[in-house]
This record gives C-alpha cells, structure tokens and sequence, in this order.
C-alpha cells in the first residue's frame, strides 16, 4: 500500500497536528496491510519512504511530475491500494486515478475539510478543481471526509472522523481545582475558521466587568491570523492575560497542556461554512484528558458529554460566565480525565476510526 501526500510532510512549515495524524494513520495501517510506503514533497524533490528509510527521490516541479513519478513507484513496487491525501483536482491528477483504475488499484480519496471552497482556495487551482473533480467518480469508488453526506460528486462517502495514535499522548494526570485561576490553551495552525478572536474578545468583555477569577488564555501555534491575534490582544490591553507561545511540540507541549485546565477547539467554522466536522485537535485534547469548548457539531461525541462545552457555531465572544461554570462542574469529578482518556481510547483510535477504510482496501 502508498499514502500519497502531495505536501511538505516534514517541513517545519506543515502543522504539527497534521502531521502526527498522518503519521498516525499510516501506522494503523501498516497493522492492517503490513508495507506502507508514503510519499512527501520537499524542495522540488518528490520523495517514498518506507517507515522512517528514504527509498527513492525523485525531481519533480509540477504535479505532472509528481503524478508521472508516483505512479512509476506503484508499478516499480506492484502496490494494489492507495489511499490519498486529497490536494485539489487537475488534469493530471485525473489521468493518474484513471491508470490507477485501469490497473485495478483500489484507492480511497481523504478530502480533509468538505466543504472547502470558503478556505481560501483561489485562482487557477479554484477553477481547474471545479471543473475537474466533477470527472472523479469515473475512477475513484470510494472518498472520506469529516462530512456525513452520503455521496460527494457522486461518490460514496464514509464519514472520516479525525482520531489519535493512542500511543502518542501523554494523560495529564493529577489535575486539582485551583482557586480563582483558570488557563485555557488553544493548539492549532493559527488560520481564519479557528476563531480564537472570539476568546479574546470575551476576556475582554468579562475584564470589563468583573474579574474574581483571573483567566489566562494561551495560544499554541503560528499562522496568518496570529497579527491579527495580537491587535486584538493589545487594543484590549490583555497582555497581561493572552500569551503567544509559537510552535511546541513533544515535552514542551506537554509541560503546557499540564499547567492548563480547559482547552479551546475551532470556534470559526462558521466563516467557512462548515457545520459539522471532527478536528484533530478535539481528539488529542480528549486522549489528554483535558476538557474544552467546542463551536461546531463534532460527530464524534453525542452533545452531552459534561467534558465539553458546546457554543454556537457563530461569532458571539465566548461567555466567561459560562466557562467559570464549566470549570467549576468539571472539576467537581476527580475521574473526568481517565473518562474522557477511555473514550478516546475506545472510539477515536486510528485503528476503530480506519476500519471501513481497511475493510474497502481488502
């Protein structure tokens, strides 16, 4: 089997939590399928990997190259299964699904966010996937997506839940009820649709007023909207209160989810037009054991669980009130984080999440 990704995998650039997700997968199913090579795009070199081995680059500067050379290592290495890392439709892309499916290669298409237009998709690449994903379904039997709409262009569709490596969190433990103190944290590629401007924005309403509990907000991660991030933050006069950390990963990351009590997920899904959806962030906060504020339908969860705090998918500031309840309930239970950690454990694994995936590809 090949994972074919046509982005930087391994540039500093692409998001930690993308990454790990990919990585995640792959390595459910390589439980599944044993050999799992996959692909990523460096500098102008395509390369395949096996595991973490290197076992062929190539130079390749448009998707015509990239397509022409994946499909020289599907042959070089008789590989039957593909699963694809969807980068938008073209000509090529089309006649690389149509060698595969004379070839009989079974293949599943992951479109990562449905819908996508409203995401900044633009000019040539906007036109060319318009008119050219329309053909898809002549090749391709099977796509996945964050959707739960039966068929998309005509496609069938199995709703793709965004899961966790099990393995690759750490529990944070031992949490206690402070008094007068709460932190939330915020881990995200800081694009438009995460809507952190919302957070800030009820600091400042609840500064306004009242502040018997100091409630501190960080922000993990880099991106286009973090300037934006950041007017707010100082024409609110919350320097105090917001802090910027950049990008962590591994101990550093964990050290910061540790000294944190409520996490926040994407709040802006509305920009995009997306109601419902199922982010990696979400499933990492759950497998940490740390409750956190949700502005969407995620499809993972049934709407009542006491570990998250559900808001209206639209651009009202968060409610401080709110969250100084949601704290004060949630930690009433000492059990909460091992609850939310077998939850995850249970129904967000890759493996239980990929299993209709593995089950088509057999």
């Amino acid at each position: 089997m090949i994972y074919i990704v046509y982005n930087e995998l391994y540039s500093p650039m692409f998001g930690n939590g993308i990454r790990r997700k990919i990585l995640g997968q792959i390595k459910a199913f390589k439980r599944s399928f044993g050999r799992v090579f996959h692909t990523c795009y460096m500098g102008q070199m395509l390369y395949l990997f096996d595991g973490e081995k290197q076992v062929e680059k190539e130079f390749a500067i448009t998707k015509q190259d990239c397509n022409k050379i994946i499909w020289s290592w599907i042959e070089k290495y008789k590989i039957k299964r593909t699963y694809i890392r969807y980068a938008f439709a073209d000509k090529w892309f089309i006649h690389f699904l149509k060698n595969q499916k004379a070839k009989g290669v079974k293949s599943v298409i992951e479109i990562p966010t449905f819908p996508y237009d409203g995401e900044g998709i633009q000019g040539r690449v906007k036109i060319e996937d318009a008119h050219y994903r329309k053909d898809m379904y002549k090749y391709i039997d099977l796509v996945t997506t964050n959707s739960d709409e039966p068929k998309i262009w005509k496609i069938p569709c199995i709703p793709m839940m965004n899961g966790v490596d099990i393995h690759d969190y750490e529990l944070c433990i031992n949490k206690k009820q402070r008094k007068n103190q709460i932190v939330l944290i915020g881990v995200s590629t800081l694009v438009f649709w995460q809507g952190y401007e919302r957070v800030i924005q009820g600091l400042y309403n609840y500064y306004k007023n009242r502040n018997e509990y100091k409630i501190f907000f960080k922000i993990v991660g880099e991106g286009t909207e973090k300037k934006y991030y950041q007017s707010l933050v100082q024409k609110y006069d919350l320097l105090r209160y917001v802090e910027f950390c950049g990008n962590l990963d591994g101990k550093e990351l964990d050290r910061q989810y540790t000294l944190s009590d409520i996490a926040v997920s994407s709040l802006g899904r509305y920009k995009s037009g997306v109601e419902s959806i199922t982010p990696i962030k979400a499933a990492e906060y759950c497998m940490r054991g740390i409750p956190f504020i949700c502005g969407y339908h995620d499809m993972r969860f049934a709407g009542n669980e006491k570990f998250i705090m559900n808001i209206p998918n639209n651009s009202d500031p968060v409610n401080m009130d709110r969250v100084i309840d949601f704290y004060k309930e949630i930690y009433k239970n000492t059990g909460y984080q091992k609850q939310m950690n077998n939850y995850a454990t249970e129904y967000l694994s890759w493996d239980v999440v990929l299993k209709p995936i593995v089950e088509f590809l057999w």
